[in-house]
């Protein structure tokens, strides 16, 4: 039995089409949509000549075989369908601090070997000045933020993109042998990009093994516990270029669940998020130490939500 992210997205999509997977304060996704554009997202990568070129047995450990895409955007329906379209193309997609300045940019865009990049247009400044000094990348989307920031030279409109795309599943066959990229945020030393089989990552950190239970023994068990979990919300708080953050994301859809965003994405605001969790009737929220705990403790002791 291979586990493959992208696959394990395709077949509880197929079961629950209808139920809600991801929510912003502008989109409502059912598990059919998040499933339908991140296909027209992998045929895009494939499209651009990216994919595995080396399968994983050929390689050592620490050797990648994959084209990898720089996920560099704040949290949004983006992002997820970022991680997903790229493991549906055998692309392997990793997290960009969206903190850095240019010369740490610079250094994880190189130190991954990037060869695409998604990006908010916020950061299409930074990005210009960086560019230059990499290799020619083979595709540049660039998501709309109503920053006004225009294309950069080569780049498509993320949206425009998407929906002129296939929204087939491209060519390929995905592994469990495909790679799960996490970058360190450089707190330790210089970032590094770790590198997990996304077999070994869904068991060991994306819900693959429940509460200490045992593991997930099919595709098929995996489905029945998403039918009979019920429509459980989870808000993940921190941004997903945090890992703690897009795992959150990717249990609870491991568990049939919908994963909620909070209208201000850039920076914690507390009543914004109590405020998420009322209105959305949200079962659990995930948050990265007292830097999200202390304010969120504080708001509640200030005004009154339904949670």
């Amino acid at each position: 039995m291979s586990f493959n992210l992208g696959l394990l997205h395709e077949a509880i999509a197929a079961a629950l089409p209808d139920r809600e997977a991801m929510l912003t304060s502008q989109h409502r996704f059912t598990w059919r949509d998040v499933a339908t554009r991140s296909r027209k997202l992998a045929n895009l990568l494939h499209a651009a000549g990216l994919g595995c070129h080396r399968e994983r047995d050929g390689l050592q450990p620490w050797e990648s075989g994959q084209d990898h895409l720089a996920l560099y955007l704040y949290n949004g329906h983006e992002y997820m369908e970022g991680m997903l379209g790229a493991y549906k193309a055998r692309v392997a997609p990793f997290n960009v601090n969206y903190r850095y300045v240019a010369e740490e940019l610079l250094y994880v865009l190189r130190d991954a070997g990037t060869k695409a990049i998604a990006y908010h247009a916020s950061f299409a400044p930074l990005l210009r000045e960086v560019l230059p000094k990499l290799p020619a990348m083979k595709l540049l989307l660039q998501v709309d933020d109503g920053s006004g920031e225009p294309l950069l030279p080569g780049a498509q409109d993320y949206e425009t993109a998407i929906a002129a795309a296939s929204d087939a599943m491209p060519d390929v066959s995905p592994s469990g042998d495909d790679l799960y990229i996490l970058y360190t945020g450089g707190t330790t030393g210089m970032p590094k990009g770790v590198l997990w089989r996304q077999e070994d990552i869904f068991f060991a950190a994306l819900g693959g093994r429940m509460l200490g239970g045992p593991e997930v023994g099919s595709v098929e068990e995996l489905i029945e516990r998403c039918r009979s979990g019920g429509e459980i919300r989870s808000l993940p708080a921190p941004p997903f270029m945090h890992g703690a953050a897009h795992w959150a994301a990717f249990i609870m859809w491991h568990s049939g669940g919908t994963i909620c965003l909070q209208q201000n994405t850039r920076t914690l605001d507390a009543h914004d998020v109590w405020s998420t969790v009322e209105r959305e009737r949200i079962m659990q929220v995930s948050i990265v130490g007292d830097a999200f705990a202390r304010p969120l403790l504080d708001q509640l002791a200030k005004q009154k939500y339904d949670v």
